[in-house]
């Protein structure tokens, strides 16, 4: 009868580790971050901050000419983003002016099957010059 009782306690045992490892499991799963629209907008607006928080970008945006896009600048902004981006997202971004109406210059294949969301930021001038522009974001996942 007492090795009945010694396997009925390492069952149990076994049965609790089971489901502490299975509870711990699900909670990291549940606390994991997800591809949201939420995370999505505020990534885009973390990233667009910290672009018109940088002084040398803030003044090549300021010089950059729509009517003769200069890809050197265009290089910079979208090199910085690409820092910032989780690998989950993919980006694209454009630099025109304020009463422009900003869209994509290229739509990624399947257009279709993907929410793409923007957001913008003005950068409007620095302590020698006034020449507003928008930086927009497009983000969408992979």
């Amino acid at each position: 009868m007492n090795k009945n009782k010694k396997a009925w306690i390492r069952i149990v045992e076994a049965t609790m580790g089971v489901m502490l490892v299975a509870s711990v499991l699900f909670v990291m799963v549940a606390r994991a971050p997800k591809n949201t629209e939420n995370n999505i907008y505020e990534t885009q607006h973390f990233i667009l901050e910290q672009v018109s928080k940088n002084d040398s970008l803030r003044r090549l945006i300021l010089t950059y000419d729509e009517a003769a896009p200069d890809p050197i600048i265009e290089n910079q902004v979208n090199g910085m983003i690409r820092g910032m981006m989780p690998a989950y997202l993919e980006f694209s971004s454009r630099i025109c002016k304020v009463d422009d109406v900003c869209g994509m210059y290229n739509y990624p294949a399947g257009i279709e099957r993907k929410d793409i969301y923007a957001d913008e930021i003005l950068i409007t001038s620095t302590l020698s010059q006034y020449n507003p522009k928008k930086v927009r974001l497009f983000v969408w996942g992979k």
